[in-house]
């Protein structure tokens, strides 16, 4: 399962396993199952209370996934920067994708791909 974009509500819905809506009752059983959840928070700054939910998501078998984009990959568009968030929550899911280059160890190894 993945959620994405997710707020602070979301996040703290689901730590404290409120399932007050079908998003946050699904993610409950998506973690009581032990399925992947993915979690790809959007807001920052991040307080005190949201980086606990989302250690307690860590606890609980979930993979946070900032929704901030790196500025390391060769970006010259906005859509390089969308494409790449989108890409870090595909690769936490284990999807295959072509959406940016991976680093390789060398300089202009983050380029996009052609």
């Amino acid at each position: 399962m993945l959620i994405v974009p997710a707020s602070t509500a979301c996040v703290a819905g689901v730590a404290l396993g409120l399932s007050k809506d079908l998003l946050q009752r699904v993610a409950s059983v998506t973690l009581k199952e032990g399925r992947t959840l993915i979690v790809a928070v959007r807001e920052t700054p991040l307080n005190g209370q949201t980086l606990r939910h989302l250690v307690t998501l860590d606890d609980a078998g979930a993979t946070v996934v900032p929704a901030s984009p790196a500025f390391y990959a060769g970006a010259t568009h906005i859509q390089d920067l969308v494409d790449f968030v989108a890409g870090r929550v595909l690769d936490a899911a284990g999807v295959e994708h072509r959406l940016y280059r991976r680093w390789k160890g060398e300089l202009g190894g983050g380029s996009r791909p052609g």
